[in-house]
C-alpha cells in the first residue's frame, strides 16, 4: 500500500544532494507497527539511515529521484532485501541527483527449511561423456565410469544468517539403472567469486560429483547462499549458514530422490575441498548437534579447510605479507560485515583507494582475477590505517573475533572423519588440520585421522585436490553398502 507521507525535509551533504522523506510505512499483510525514518546522518561515503521497528519485522529500503513519477525501486545493495536491521548506510560516494528514501516493512513468513521449490529438466551423461569429464580433471586414473548419470538442478528453501527465509539452489547427480538402495553424498565446492560458477559444469567440483555419482552415490552439489540461483550476497566462510544451507539441500534432495524413484539406503557421506572443507566440517558438526533424528552420518572427508580461521590461519597470513591469494580477504570482510555488524558499509572500514575500487567487485559478478587485480600484495592494507593497525595487534579486533567465531574444532565428532591436507599447502596451511585433530582427540573423538595424500611431495593447495579426492573416494568405497 502507499505510505502516508509526512512533510519532507531536504538537505545537502558535501557533494551528495539528497531529498529525505520522514514517513510511515505500514505492512499491508500484518498491520505491523509503523516504521518511521528517525535519523539521517552524513558519512564519508554517503548517508546513514535509521528507523523505528521491532524484532519480528524485516525491512526493504527503497529510493527514487522524482516523487511525481512514483518510480520507487529497491535501493542498491551487495546483500539483499528484506533484512532484519533498523539501519542501513547508502554509499553513493559522489551522488549529485536528488534521492528520496522510504522503508517498507513486512512480517516474514515462517521458513520451511528444506522444502523443494522447483527442479529443472533431466540431463543425462553417458559413460563416454563421463570418461571425458573425468579425464579433463585427471580422475580417470582412479575412476572408471560404471553407471550413466542423470542430473537435475533444483531450488529449495533455507534461511539466511538472520533466520529469514531465502531460496538456495543445488544440483542432484544420480546413477541411472543402479540396483538397490543407494547412499546419499554431498560434495561441497571451494571458493568461487562468480555466482554463475556455482552452476558451471566445467569445474573440478562438478567432475568430483559426477565421479561419485557414476560409482553409485546419489550426489548433492549445493551452490551455497548467494551463489547459483540464490539471491543476495555470499555468506563466505560463515560456518553456521554454510552448514544449514547444506542440511536443507540434503532434505530437498531426499524429496527429489523419492519423486524420481531413487531409493536411499540411509548412509550419508560428506566431501569438500578448501572452502568446501570448511563447509564439510561445519555440516558434520551441524548434523550431529541438531539433526540426528533425520540423518545418520556415515563418514566425512573435510579437505584442506581453514578450521582454525581466527588462530593459525590469520597468524600465518600476518606473518606472510605476500599471501598467494589476497582476494579471499575482502570476500570474508564483505560477508561478515552485516552478520557481525562490523560497520554501516564496507566503504567505512576500507582505505583509499580500496574503498572505491573493491566494493563494486564483490557483487558476485566479478572474477577472482578482477578482485585480485585490485588488491595489494599485503591484503590487510585494504583496511583504513587505524583499523588495520588494530587488526594486526589486537586479538579482540572485530574482524578477528568474527573469524574466531567460525573456527570448527571445539566440538567432538562422533562419525568417522578423515582430514586430507597436504603439508606444502601455502593457501590454507596444514596447521589447521593439526589443530582440529588435536582438539578432537583431546575431547575423546575415536575415529579421526589427518592424512597427507601428497606425501612425500610437498604439494601446494591446488595440486593437493585430486589426491585428496582419491583418498576420500577409496575410503568411502570401503564403507559403502
Amino acid at each position: 500500500m502507499r505510505p502516508e507521507l509526512n512533510p519532507p525535509s531536504c538537505c545537502r551533504f558535501a557533494t551528495i544532494a539528497v531529498a529525505i522523506l520522514t514517513f510511515q510505512v505500514i505492512d499491508a499483510r500484518s498491520q505491523a507497527v509503523p516504521s518511521v525514518i528517525s535519523r539521517i546522518a552524513p558519512t564519508t561515503n554517503g548517508l546513514a539511515l535509521a528507523w523505528s521497528g521491532d524484532t519480528n519485522t524485516a525491512y526493504t529500503v527503497q529510493t527514487c529521484s522524482d516523487l511525481s513519477a512514483s518510480a520507487w525501486s529497491n535501493a542498491t545493495t551487495r546483500y539483499r532485501w528484506p533484512w532484519p536491521f533498523t539501519n542501513w548506510t547508502d554509499a553513493p560516494l559522489t551522488l549529485r541527483a536528488p534521492r528520496f528514501y522510504r522503508v517498507m516493512a513486512e512480517t516474514p513468513a515462517s521458513p520451511e527449511r528444506g522444502k523443494l521449490r522447483s527442479n529443472g529438466g533431466l540431463t543425462k551423461l553417458s559413460t563416454n561423456a563421463l570418461q571425458t569429464i573425468l579425464g579433463n580433471w585427471g580422475m580417470n586414473a582412479f575412476v572408471t565410469p560404471i553407471f550413466p548419470v542423470g542430473t537435475l538442478r533444483f531450488t529449495y528453501e533455507t534461511i539466511d544468517p538472520f533466520g529469514l527465509p531465502i531460496l538456495a539452489s543445488a544440483l542432484l547427480l544420480f546413477p541411472e539403472n543402479a540396483p538397490g538402495a543407494l547412499p546419499l553424498l554431498s560434495v561441497q565446492h571451494g571458493t568461487l567469486f562468480l555466482k554463475s560458477d556455482a552452476k558451471a559444469t566445467n569445474t573440478s567440483t562438478y567432475g568430483s560429483a559426477a565421479a561419485f555419482a557414476t560409482l553409485g552415490y546419489v550426489t548433492v552439489l549445493p551452490d551455497y547462499l548467494g551463489m547459483g540461483d540464490s539471491p543476495g550476497y555470499q555468506a563466505y566462510l560463515h560456518a553456521r549458514s554454510e552448514a544449514i544451507c547444506v542440511v536443507d539441500a540434503l532434505r530437498a534432495a531426499r524429496t527429489l530422490s523419492v519423486s524420481n524413484g531413487l531409493a536411499l539406503n540411509g548412509q550419508l557421506f560428506l566431501f569438500g575441498y578448501s572452502q568446501g572443507g570448511h563447509v564439510t566440517m561445519a555440516t558434520h558438526r551441524e548434523l550431529e548437534a541438531f539433526h540426528t533424528n533425520e540423518f545418520t552420518l556415515t563418514a566425512s572427508a573435510p579437505c584442506a579447510g581453514a578450521y582454525d580461521l581466527g588462530g593459525v590461519t590469520v597468524e600465518s597470513i600476518l606473518a606472510n605479507p605476500n599471501y598467494p591469494v589476497p582476494a579471499f580477504y575482502p570476500l570474508i570482510v564483505a560477508s561478515y560485515l552485516p552478520i557481525y555488524n562490523l560497520g554501516g558499509s564496507l566503504e567505512e572500514i576500507l582505505a583509499e583507494p580500496y574503498r572505491r575500487t573493491l566494493p563494486p567487485l564483490l557483487d558476485g559478478f566479478h572474477t577472482l582475477s578482477q578482485v585480485g587485480g585490485a588488491m595489494p600484495s599485503d591484503m590487510f592494507k585494504i583496511l583504513r590505517p587505524g583499523f588495520q593497525a588494530d587488526f594486526r595487534t589486537n586479538a579482540n579486533n572485530s574482524i578477528r573475533l568474527a573469524l574466531s567465531d567460525n573456527n570448527l574444532y571445539e566440538w567432538t565428532p562422533r562419525a568417522p572423519m578423515k582430514m586430507f591436507h597436504c603439508k606444502g599447502d601455502r593457501v590454507v596451511i596444514f596447521a589447521n588440520s593439526e589443530v582440529a585433530y588435536q582438539s578432537f582427540t583431546n575431547r575423546g573423538a575415536c575415529c579421526i585421522e589427518v592424512i597427507d595424500p601428497g606425501a612425500p611431495s610437498q604439494l601446494d593447495h591446488s595440486p593437493c585436490h585430486i589426491p585428496s579426492l582419491r583418498g576420500a573416494m577409496a575410503w568411502f568405497q570401503q564403507l559403502k553398502q
